[in-house]
């Protein structure tokens, strides 16, 4: 059962009948206010997707996660659009940079599979080498296999498939999470560039 302002209302009416007492009166009313905090902070979805790219990047992220919490195994399902004015090919030799955090006890996960969790690897690698993790964030109509050409990318059935490794994290799998990936020229230089940025919040749960 839920509460809400005017059920909360209500029960200040009730209230002058049931508890004439002003002491036990404001207690309830406490104890009512309480329970309607409680329920509302509850009903506060944690999930997000964001764009964290610097000022004229690129390579942009927008949309939204749409499964809330995500049973693992399992897949998180998202609506998602990518926007890039560059091309990506294997000779760019972009870089992949994934960090991944559990943000319920500042735990980060390692790399698991070679691409999930908290992984550094090569773009167009990781296309050719996980395509069952990276595909699923292509259209349907778009090839998925570099180069990667410069244009606006429309996946409303994108997903991020969470398997059976992550229930052998240290703590659990149960948690809040965050996820920055970020598309990267030149790592390690100092003519290192973020090209790209995507910060996912979300919550796993064993299935």
């Amino acid at each position: 059962m839920s509460l809400n302002r005017t059920s909360f209302s209500n029960l200040q009416l009730i209230v002058k009948f049931v508890f004439p007492n002003v002491a036990e009166k404001m207690k309830f009313l406490i104890v009512a206010a309480l329970l309607v905090a409680t329920v509302s902070a509850k009903s506060v979805r944690i999930n997000s997707l964001n764009n964290c790219g610097g000022s004229g990047a690129p390579i942009t992220f927008s949309g939204t996660i749409l499964t809330d919490p995500v049973s693992v195994p399992g897949v998180m399902n998202m609506d998602l659009t990518t926007v890039t004015t560059v091309a990506a090919t294997a000779a760019d030799g972009l870089t992949l940079r994934k960090v991944t955090t559990r943000t319920t006890d500042n735990f980060q996960v390692p790399c698991l599979n070679g691409i999930a969790g908290t992984c550094t690897l090569d773009f167009c690698t990781a296309i050719a080498t996980y395509p069952e993790y990276v595909c699923s964030l292509f259209p349907a109509d778009v090839p998925c296999s570099c180069p990667v050409d410069a244009g606006t990318y429309y996946a409303p059935e994108a997903f991020v498939t969470f398997d059976a490794a992550w229930l052998a994290i240290d703590g659990g799998v149960a948690g809040d999470y965050a996820t920055r990936t970020e598309i990267v020229s030149s790592l390690g230089a100092p003519n290192e560039l973020v090209l790209g940025c995507i910060d996912l919040t979300y919550t796993l749960s064993a299935a």
